[in-house]
């Protein structure tokens, strides 16, 4: 899948150059709504595989509605640390979705290379696309923070990641391409400078995450993921898929006239359905690699 990951990649910067900004931000967002949204979607019907097949799904389904109502109103006390806690977890869970399945066994210090490896993505975006980044945060949490923190993060984690990811593959820790995982950094790098804030984001977020991520989901519910369980799990995620779509149109309703980004009303809606789907995705991940 990797090698076909990368011939899209450069397809998609492709498009960054022959579109104007706005058309990327129409494409990203058609593709976050979609692959973005539908790779969460199905939480609630994966969680009840993960329980015991007497427990129903309700029960499985209030804990969910919970969390994601807590996380909603910690936006509403404290919009700061709300985007702050966002920023975390979604870090360790690109990292964990990225390497779990690499790694020939558990580690205690795993969880720093999840870490620092999703910062350093994230903060790259944040750094090489510096101007949106900064009136985004402003819009949200009424902030403005200088350049150097974002280089500086993001050169302490990539740093970090780099001297982990070495002693791993050194020591034969972790299955990967080396060349091709410090390649697609450089790529990124590009791909970030050149889309536009929303294209680039969307880029990583859809075709090295949520696309991958659907397919680990496929394979651990129906052992494969090909036409058939494509299907099965469009029957068993519409209904929820549906209803984000729904919670996120009526958010834009409300607050249409208060931003001037609608990727800021997205990341409400991504962050409220984030950490549900991280604790669902870990329990996952752990089960796909137990003996």
């Amino acid at each position: 899948m990797k090698n076909w990951l990368i011939v899209i990649t450069f397809f998609s910067l492709w498009l960054s150059t022959q579109f104007s900004e706005q058309v990327q931000d129409y494409m990203a967002y058609g593709l976050i709504l979609t692959f973005g949204v539908l790779h969460g979607a199905n939480d609630i019907f994966i969680a009840s595989r993960l329980k015991s097949k007497n427990q129903r799904i309700r029960k499985i389904l209030l804990p969910y509605i919970v969390v994601v109502i807590l996380v909603s109103l910690l936006f509403l006390v404290s919009k700061s640390l709300a985007l702050l806690f966002f920023v975390c977890i979604s870090a360790y869970h690109f990292g964990e979705q990225h390497f779990k399945s690499n790694l020939v066994k558990e580690l205690w210090w795993e969880i720093i290379l999840f870490f620092a490896y999703g910062f350093s993505i994230l903060f790259m975006i944040f750094y090489l696309r510096i101007n949106e980044v900064s009136s985004i945060i402003y819009e949200i949490t009424s902030l403005t923070l200088s350049p150097k923190v974002y280089l500086v993060v993001f050169v302490m984690s990539l740093g970090v990641f780099l001297i982990l990811f070495t002693v791993m593959v050194k020591n034969r820790l972790l299955r990967v391409d080396v060349f091709r995982e410090l390649f697609m950094f450089v790529v990124f790098a590009i791909v970030f400078k050149t889309a536009s804030l929303s294209w680039a984001f969307a880029i990583y977020f859809i075709f090295w995450h949520s696309i991958p991520s659907l397919n680990d989901q496929m394979v651990f519910l129906y052992g494969n993921s090909d036409r058939l369980s494509i299907l099965k799990y469009l029957k068993t995620s519409w209904l929820y898929w549906g209803i984000s779509i729904l919670g996120l149109a009526i958010l834009y309703f409300i607050l249409r006239e208060k931003v001037d980004y609608f990727i800021t009303i997205l990341l409400y809606v991504l962050a409220a359905i984030t950490f549900p789907h991280v604790i669902v995705m870990s329990k996952v991940e752990n089960a796909k690699n137990s003996p």
